[in-house]
C-alpha cells in the first residue's frame, strides 16, 4: 500500500508539473500576441479600402464593362484566335499612343538591335 501511494504521488506531481508548464506557456502567448489588435486601426494603409470607384479591370461604369464585353464577344465570334489577337493589338496600339514614353524593355530591344546591326 505505501508503494502505491508513492507511485500515485509521483504521477500526480508530474501531471501538476505538466499542467503548470502548459498554463505558463499559454499565459505567455496571451501576453505576446495581445498587440495584434493594433492592425485593426482604420488609418493604416493595409486595412483602408481604395477610394477610387474603379474596379479591378479599370472600368468605372457598367456601360464601359458592357462595351468591353461586347467587343470581346464580337472578336471571338468572328474568328476565335485571330479576333482576340486583333483586339489585343488594337488595345496595345491605343496604350502606346497614350503612353509615349518607352519602357525599359523597348529601350533594351532598341539597344540590342543597334548593337547587332552595327556588326
Amino acid at each position: 500500500m505505501p508503494q502505491f501511494l508513492i507511485i500515485f504521488q509521483r504521477r500526480i506531481g508530474t501531471m501538476l508539473w505538466a499542467f503548470s508548464l502548459i498554463t505558463l506557456i499559454n499565459l505567455g502567448n496571451l501576453l505576446l500576441v495581445n498587440h495584434q489588435a493594433a492592425l485593426a486601426a482604420s488609418d493604416t494603409p493595409l486595412t483602408t479600402p481604395p477610394t477610387a470607384e474603379k474596379t479591378e479591370l479599370g472600368f468605372s461604369s457598367p456601360q464601359e464593362k458592357e462595351e468591353a464585353y461586347e467587343e470581346a464577344t464580337e472578336a471571338l465570334t468572328k474568328d476565335p484566335k485571330k479576333g482576340v489577337e486583333k483586339l489585343y493589338d488594337e488595345e496595345m496600339e491605343k496604350y502606346k499612343e497614350s503612353q509615349p514614353d518607352k519602357n525599359v524593355l523597348e529601350k533594351a530591344k532598341e539597344v540590342i538591335e543597334g548593337i547587332t546591326n552595327n556588326d
